[in-house]
């Protein structure tokens, strides 16, 4: 009898062990097989608009306010175009350059309380873009960032801002207006990492996408260059704290010997833009290679829908892919930047 149930404990051991080796041999490498089981549909835009009507030569981004969208132009020698699409009124200025109203190096253009603002990261302030008249935007600064390391990615919260940049010793990091780093978060470890300087993995990680929960109580990041996507508790505004984080590839690179890196034409872009409404995140995934599409390898057709758990949601696959988007919680639609060839507004009605 002792022997019977010494034979059963072997035989459940035994059976544990094979079931968690198993488990463990079932990774997941990318975000389209972890969406295998949820709902997936094709959604076909319900509006298309051509942005040469209007002169904008190369969009990059979109945000709507009210009726009208501004809309950064990439190419133009006035960045910023604010347009209503029905009445065709168009509102544009701001200009690269050092001089008066000019912005050096535009990061991170957001709407934000009703203001739109922009980060320079070279002069190290955040403007506001003010409708002067009624054809002209200016440019009015409105806080400086007293912080050494240099910024690339920032997502304004009042008088804090969680951003990327060339931190050294982390991914991202919630800091105040005056610079001081309140919390940070650590890189992603991969393999293909395990041999990189900090500054490396600083510059690997740099074009992260950052959104907060409308209560301001959670946080997501997401990278572009390569496929990581983490859910953060963010504790009093301030103290960023990781609750799940998806690792379904590592970043494709080689060192440079006089610095720097060089990303491969065969790693899969990730995550090109985000955004998120209190119940849901949306992802914009590309998953192609330079090596397949060239310089539409960050045109996305893969919209995935996350819940603030980090579980799947939804696959929606647009017909028109989408270089960025943002999500209208008013209108239940997301809208962005499409190319076909040349740039295009492009909105998707989701479903209820």
């Amino acid at each position: 009898m002792i022997n019977q149930i010494l034979k059963n404990k072997i035989y459940i051991f035994i059976l544990f062990i094979v079931s968690a080796i198993l488990s463990c041999n079932k990774t997941i490498n990318n975000p389209i097989q972890y969406f295998e089981k949820s709902r997936k549909q094709r959604l076909t835009h319900s509006r298309v608009i051509d942005l040469e009507e209007f002169d904008i030569l190369r969009p990059g981004q979109v945000i709507r306010k009210d009726d009208s969208y501004m809309v950064w132009d990439l190419k133009n020698e006035k960045m910023f175009h604010l347009v209503n699409f029905d009445t065709k009124k168009v509102i544009k200025g701001i200009k690269t350059g050092n001089g008066p109203g000019e912005i050096i190096s535009p990061s991170s253009l957001q709407l934000k309380d009703g203001r739109f603002l922009i980060c320079d990261t070279d002069r190290k302030k955040i403007s506001r873009i003010d409708i002067s008249s009624d054809t002209t935007l200016t440019l009015r600064e409105v806080e400086d960032i007293n912080f050494d390391t240099r910024l690339f990615v920032i997502n304004y919260q009042g008088s804090h801002m969680i951003a990327t940049g060339l931190f050294d010793d982390a991914w991202f990091a919630s800091l105040k207006g005056n610079g001081e780093i309140i919390s940070k978060v650590d890189f992603p470890s991969f393999e293909e990492t395990s041999n990189t300087t900090g500054m490396e993995l600083s510059m690997l990680y740099i074009s992260t996408h950052i959104v907060n929960k409308p209560d301001n109580k959670k946080v997501v990041a997401a990278t572009q260059d390569l496929g990581v996507i983490s859910f953060f508790n963010y504790i009093n505004g301030s103290i960023l704290e990781e609750y799940k984080q998806m690792k379904y590839y590592g970043p494709k690179f080689i060192l440079l010997e006089r610095g720097g890196i060089a990303w491969s034409k065969d790693g899969p872009i990730g995550f090109c833009d985000l955004d998120c409404d209190e119940d849901y995140v949306y992802a914009l995934y590309s998953g192609r290679t330079f090596t397949e599409h060239g310089m539409e390898s960050h045109h996305c057709e893969n919209l995935l829908v996350y819940d603030w758990d980090g579980n799947p949601v939804k696959h929606y696959i647009l017909d028109t892919p989408l270089f960025s988007m943002k999500f209208d919680n008013e209108k239940n639609t997301i809208y962005g930047i499409g190319y076909n060839p040349e740039g295009v507004f492009v909105e998707y009605q989701l479903d209820n």
